[in-house]
């Protein structure tokens, strides 16, 4: 069961009767789920011990079935795409292959005002809102090499901030252009990929410069470090809160104003997974997801790829009380790296570990074999005097027998995909295993 034991959690009836009807509706009327039907103890079952007999959908059947095996009633992609109703849209490919999904606007969007009613602040807010967004151009928006106008980066309600491929190209104009439109757009929400952010929060503090401070500020696309965390409360006034999701889903997780992420239960069920106990199982796990509504793309137990930290706190001071209540997103599985006696270590932890140093600007770790690590830092000038106690700082955490080799870099760059992967195992490992 998905709330028992240690957590706490209340699923309305509507909750059960939505997550019945995803399952129906998959398994009787979308084609890939046709072979999902031998799964099924049946309707005489309870729902749970259902969910929980079912396979995971991975990227990979979404890339065999695609186009119209997630569709659902009977309904084609061909018909959707013609009528303007749904388009397609591609996942960045962080760390596997991208894919291209069926995307439906309408039901994205209510997934998302769905969304912003978990958060003190956006819950204030009529959806949608006059918003700036930052974040790499070959996830969002527009991207070209040329300079655009800010009148050729406003798309409805929306200035983009960045058309960049790469952060290569942030020169010092680029860094004072994006300041003075936020100035001048003045947007009530900014939705950032904090990487990027923390780059013109530190540009900000290092030039004197202020920069304008929105409603509220919303992360996405990425993990978002401690490190650049601080860096944003430097240089903005405006609250922040992070939104988890992912195109196939849309919005999952939002952080309410106390910091714990509540469930989307209006648009999503969550199954969580836990890790066995040697790899931090029974509260980190991964969660598989089930979205509710999208004819388009009916989405059964689809595996995040994230691991979890589900809260402890029978409530949170908030008083937003329906679904799985979450203390952390702590990284992908896929970016796990491993002590030297073989227990897994996620970016957070990796990231908590590294946050007392201020000198870090940026960070990535590649363990190149079971006992040897290579870490690369970007520091602020004048800051290799931290190395001695960043070495001590990984050894607590990885192992006094591992082999550590550290380089201070002028900047690191984020991968093909256009977002950042800062942990890695440069060996392959089986991640069933690491499951209880």
């Amino acid at each position: 069961m998905l709330c028992a034991g240690r957590y706490h959690c209340h699923y309305s009836e509507g909750y059960r009767q939505k997550s019945l009807a995803a399952l129906e509706t998959a398994l009787q009327t979308a084609p890939f789920y046709r072979n999902w039907q031998g799964f099924d103890p049946g309707p005489n079952a309870a729902l749970d011990e259902r969910y929980a007999a079912m396979p995971e959908l991975t990227k990979k059947d979404m890339r065999k079935c695609f186009p119209d095996g997630l569709v659902a009633n009977r309904l084609r992609a061909e018909d959707g795409l013609l009528s303007g109703e749904i388009e397609y849209t591609f996942t960045s490919g962080t760390t596997g292959e991208k894919i291209i999904n069926l995307f439906n606007q309408k039901w994205w969007s209510s997934s998302e005002a769905a969304s912003w009613k978990l958060n003190g602040h956006t819950a204030k807010l009529a959806y949608p809102q006059r918003q700036a967004k930052l974040a790499s151009s070959l996830n969002v928006g527009i991207h070209c090499e040329e300079d655009l106008p800010m009148g050729h980066r406003i798309l409805g309600n929306v200035l983009y901030l960045n058309e960049k491929i790469n952060t290569i190209s942030w020169r010092p104009p680029i860094l004072e252009r994006m300041a003075r439109e936020l100035e001048e757009y003045r947007p009530a929400v900014l939705e950032a990929n904090p990487s990027l952010l923390a780059r013109l929060a530190w540009w900000a503090v290092d030039n004197g410069k202020e920069l304008y401070s929105p409603e509220i500020i919303i992360l996405t696309f990425e993990y978002p470090s401690f490190l650049h965390l601080k860096a944003i409360s430097r240089a903005f006034k405006a609250p922040m809160a992070s939104s988890y999701g992912s195109t196939e889903t849309g919005f999952v997780l939002m952080q309410c104003e106390e910091g714990l992420f509540h469930q989307n239960a209006e648009y999503c069920r969550i199954d969580f997974q836990p890790l066995a106990e040697r790899h931090g199982g029974p509260d980190l796990g991964r969660i598989l997801v089930t979205t509710f509504g999208n004819p388009w793309s009916c989405v059964v137990r689809f595996d995040m790829g994230d691991l979890v930290r589900l809260s402890r706190k029978e409530e949170c001071a908030c008083g937003r009380g329906e679904g799985l209540l979450v203390e952390a997103v702590e990284g992908r599985i896929a970016n796990a790296t491993f002590t030297t006696g073989g227990s897994l270590v996620t970016t957070m932890a990796l990231d908590r570990a590294l946050e007392p140093f201020d000198e870090i600007r940026d960070y990535r770790l590649m363990q190149r074999g079971k006992k040897r690590y290579e870490l690369l830092l970007a520091l602020s000038p004048g800051s290799g005097s931290a190395l001695g106690k960043i070495h001590e700082a990984l050894k607590e955490l990885y192992g006094r027998d591992g082999s550590y080799k550290i380089k201070d870099v002028p900047e690191l760059y984020p991968e093909a995909s256009g977002k950042y992967r800062r942990t890695r195992a440069n060996f392959n490992f089986d991640q069933r295993s690491l499951f209880q």
